[in-house]
């Protein structure tokens, strides 16, 4: 319950854009049954969906609502790690690993967003436990059957959540292969080594043609192709193999640069679960590291793994270093004898302050403050909060010809209107067949234009319109980059918003009409792009003007 009530504190903060995919596909399917948004479908993920419906149906619609599964996920996560690293080793190594990994940013990340991350980590987390204990614990029938089916139905809700579970798959399965291996070895009664041995042969044989018939039908190069493509807007980090581990040095420098050595203590106070979750992440780590796209919620599904091994390091060095702090601080005393009755106090304070220095140089704590506070840190900028530009645009958006856009999914909430999309990054995640300009996104059944070209002719071409971008798409070459910037500003004027909300807005209107041209009537539908809100924005709008 603390760890929920934790993930609640600032629940409703400003939405990522890729959050409202899982709410307007919610309130779709309330609405019409299918998981709708606008003219199109977003069928990813379709069980999370489900529960943000659950939860909009439950609670009202709302972003503390829409994140109400995932807070509650990552807080049974927490208890789950806690429980199971409790039982393996015991309470301190389940207080530290559980407790490091509820305030990291990594759980925060997950726990306060609307997206299927923080059930598919909490699923197959359950999944490597069950596997754990299909491998080691009771060898009764009925026990390993029901532990077989549980993993096998988290791991393909995991599966179903987010594809890069089987990436965690293939690190369980390395332990999996080496844990049968050693049981062969170390296994004395040869009734059970021929049970084991036919076990391992069978599976062998199974993954075998799994391989087989991936190669043959092709699915092994879709797959390598799905994990080497890159959306255009992540391509910096497409080579940069180093992302995870910079991501670890720089929020965990302490304990990231110990994880070999902490491994190896892990290792030796509970050899079974430290190898398990060693070679599980370790396996995923690499595989992952050399992806095309790259993104810390990818590996969301993992890191849980690598805070039980810390936890069950740091509790088993627990006394050893109490006792240097002590040692540190009898010695300390005698060095600042001249100080006299004050030379033992002076002592605890600079050993104390000395531990504290360690978390502090550690500044997972920043990253977890920043995420909560919607605070950016370094080069990041803060999420738009349209809910603050709703009672300017609201009645803009209402009046204009077309809407244009940066980002559709939050003028679609907020305002019902979402025309058509510029960006090069969007266009090129478009099937080959849709792949032009003008071409429809399934997701919203709306086109995509991606050529300066192409808008300055909607520009040209439309009487009146809105053009908005968040501050995050702004000036960006994989959204809307300098010289589309140049474009709008030489045929719209900008609208005055207020600053906090992160929005930028441009509208025009012409003097003269000029969509009777030749160059304006050749464009592919251009002008029949009817919007169709869900939900009229007089109807989102609150008395001031934000989403209730």
């Amino acid at each position: 319950m603390i760890t929920f009530a934790f993930y609640l504190v600032n629940l409703d903060r400003p939405e990522n854009p890729d959050e409202l995919y899982h709410m307007l596909a919610a309130r779709g399917f309330l609405e019409t049954g299918e998981p709708r948004i606008a003219d199109g479908y977003y069928w990813r993920a379709f069980l999370f969906t489900r529960l943000v419906a659950l939860s909009f149906a439950i609670f009202g619609e709302g972003l503390w609502s829409a994140r109400l599964p995932s807070a509650l996920a990552t807080a049974v996560l927490v208890g789950v790690m806690f429980l199971w690293v409790r039982r393996e080793v015991g309470p301190r190594a389940a207080w530290i690993a559980a407790g490091l990994y509820a305030i990291s940013p990594f759980a925060v990340s997950i726990g306060q967003f609307c997206r299927f991350y923080a059930v598919q980590t909490l699923a197959f987390t359950l999944a490597c436990w069950l596997v754990y204990d299909l491998m080691r614990g009771p060898s009764g029938l009925a026990a390993r059957a029901w532990r077989a089916t549980g993993a096998a139905a988290l791991l393909g809700l995991a599966a179903h959540l987010q594809e890069t579970t089987l990436i965690g798959m293939a690190g369980l399965s390395v332990w999996i292969a080496g844990a049968t291996l050693v049981l062969l070895v170390t296994t004395r009664d040869e009734r059970e080594r021929r049970k084991i041995g036919l076990l391992a042969a069978a599976f062998v044989a199974s993954a075998g043609v799994v391989v087989a018939m991936a190669w043959d039908g092709g699915w092994l190069g879709l797959l390598w192709e799905r994990y080497r493509a890159t959306p255009m807007f992540n391509m910096q980090f497409r080579e940069q193999f180093w992302f995870y581990h910079q991501w670890y040095i720089i929020l965990y420098p302490t304990w990231w640069t110990l994880t070999g050595p902490l491994m190896l203590v892990a290792f030796v106070h509970a050899p079974g679960m430290a190898t398990m979750l060693a070679t599980t992440f370790g396996v995923a780590f690499v595989i992952t590291s050399f992806g095309g796209s790259k993104s810390l919620r990818y590996f969301a599904y993992a890191q849980p793994l690598l805070f039980m091994i810390w936890g069950i390091a740091t509790a088993a060095l627990w006394e050893q270093l109490k006792r240097g702090a002590r040692w540190s601080a009898e010695n300390l005393a005698d060095t600042l004898k001249p100080l006299g009755r004050a030379a033992e106090t002076m002592a605890r304070v600079l050993v104390v302050g000395a531990v504290f220095s360690v978390v502090v140089v550690n500044p997972f704590w920043l990253r977890t403050f920043g995420l909560m506070a919607n605070v950016p840190i370094g080069p990041e900028v803060p999420d738009a909060d349209w809910r603050k530009a709703l009672p300017v645009l609201a009645p803009l958006a209402a009046e204009v010809s077309v809407v244009v856009d940066g980002e559709e999914l939050a003028p679609l909430y907020y305002l019902g209107r979402h025309d058509i999309l510029f960006s090069p990054s969007k266009f090129h995640e478009l099937p080959e067949d849709e792949r032009k300009e003008f071409g429809r996104d399934g997701r919203t059944g709306r086109p995509i234009i991606a050529s300066h070209s192409a808008l300055e002719k909607v520009l040209r071409c439309y009487p009146s319109g809105l053009f908005l971008v968040p501050r995050m798409h702004w000036n960006r070459p994989s959204s809307v980059d300098a010289a589309a910037i140049e474009l709008v500003e030489r045929y719209a004027s900008p609208v005055a918003l207020p600053e906090d909300s992160h929005v930028f807005a441009y509208i025009w209107r012409h003097e003269r009409d000029e969509t009777s041209s030749e160059e304006c009537a050749a464009l592919p539908s251009l002008g029949a792009f009817e919007s169709v809100p869900t939900r009229p924005a007089s109807e989102e709008a609150g008395r001031d003007g934000k989403v209730p």
